[in-house]
């Protein structure tokens, strides 16, 4: 709906154009001639004229010459004809350019007045001007929908980085259930495991697909159960030499936070604490209530980090420590926790292990908690 408006609003905008150059001259009629990013001038726009839907000049033709960078309204004599002057029918007369910093961004072509109309140096001045104002208002228009499209093209970016780095997870988790299926593939509890893993793992994917969608809809924050999702996490990820010790307050039962954030951002803190942990090491899982907010921290007993590399290279996007890794997980994690008015601390020491701590708001008291949220 937004983009239907944003589109009347240019093609408003162009037919004033055409009519306020029209009326000082008494023109009955025009075209707007537009320049576009690599093809040339086209014809965006028409006023009381059927809109030419295959034209197109180069912008080194000679006819766009003719304007002398600006500065000339080129007009056909009476006896030119449309042969003789290209783009324009037999009723073209007056070649307005519309120029900005010393660039023709388009023209307009207007038909001949229906009574005898002899421009005199006034009128084209006047045209002149309104035809450089004019232009300075479609070159706004311009930037802004450059401006607009970049920081959309930018946010799909940014949507598209963080489902690679999920579905990365996922492909992960499916290859240990293919290495494990070598040799326990007989087993029947495996194999109902394995196909409710498959399944859980397919929907998530599918879930990430459609956070691409152009027309996806904003997510609404929801209200989940935080241990559940925690209990699943660690269930998923429990099966490996470093034990994973859980301490969750019992009482902290709704957090105001998209369940498939959370728990994105929970496996990756989880899966980093455990990689940096020693072999027969140990992650501890831990939440609490403070206050108004939700405390989850992640603690290992590995190498820790130290200031500076926390401040200046962590959350650094497309920078990673680990080989084969997209650099971009913590970045993740911390803006899908800010997403749901959170943040992500850390807390870590070269040498003592490192504490990553979810802040996130708890629901208030009178919206029932999501116990039946599918994790």
């Amino acid at each position: 709906m937004a983009e239907v408006h944003r589109t009347c609003f240019r093609a408003e905008l162009s037919v004033r154009i055409i009519r306020a150059l029209a009326g000082f001259v008494d023109s009955p009629a025009g075209v707007l001639w537009s320049l576009g990013q690599g093809v040339g001038y086209s014809p965006t726009a028409s006023w009381k004229r059927p809109l030419p839907n295959d034209g197109k000049l180069s912008a080194d033709d000679a006819f766009i010459s003719g304007f002398r960078d600006g500065s000339w309204i080129q007009m056909a004599a009476a006896e030119t004809s449309a042969e003789a002057w290209p783009l324009s029918s037999d009723k073209a007369w007056l070649v307005v350019p519309l120029s900005h910093r010393g660039e023709v961004v388009g023209f307009v072509i207007l038909d001949r007045a229906k009574h005898p109309v002899e421009p005199d140096w006034e009128a084209f001045d006047l045209l002149r001007a309104a035809g450089r104002q004019a232009a300075s208002y479609l070159a706004e228009e311009r930037s802004t929908r450059i401006l607009r499209d970049t920081q959309l093209l930018t946010d799909y970016s940014k949507r598209f980085a963080f489902v690679v780095h999920d579905i990365k997870n996922l492909a992960s988790q499916l290859d240990l259930i293919v290495s494990n299926a070598r040799y326990h593939i007989d087993d029947p509890e495996f194999r109902r495991d394995m196909l409710h893993t498959v399944e859980d793992a397919v929907a998530r994917m599918n879930n990430l697909l459609s956070q691409l969608r152009a027309d996806g809809a904003p997510r609404r924050r929801r209200v989940l159960n935080p241990n559940a999702v925690i209990a699943a996490v660690v269930a998923e990820l429990a099966s490996g030499p470093v034990a994973v010790e859980v301490r969750n307050d019992a009482a902290v039962d709704a957090a105001a936070i998209d369940p498939d954030r959370f728990r994105s951002a929970l496996t990756h803190l989880l899966q980093n604490a455990i990689d940096a942990s020693p072999p027969q090491g140990r992650v501890t899982i831990s939440s609490r209530r403070l206050g108004s907010r939700l405390l989850v921290d992640i603690s290992d007993n590995g190498p820790g980090m130290d200031e500076a590399f926390v401040r200046d290279e962590l959350f650094l996007p497309f920078r990673s420590t680990k080989s084969g890794g997209y650099g971009i997980g913590a970045f993740q994690t911390r803006e899908l926790i800010r997403m749901a008015g959170g943040d992500l601390e850390v807390i870590s020491e070269k040498g003592f292990g490192t504490t990553m701590r979810m802040v996130l708001p708890l629901a208030p008291e009178r919206e029932p908690t999501a116990a039946s949220v599918k994790i």
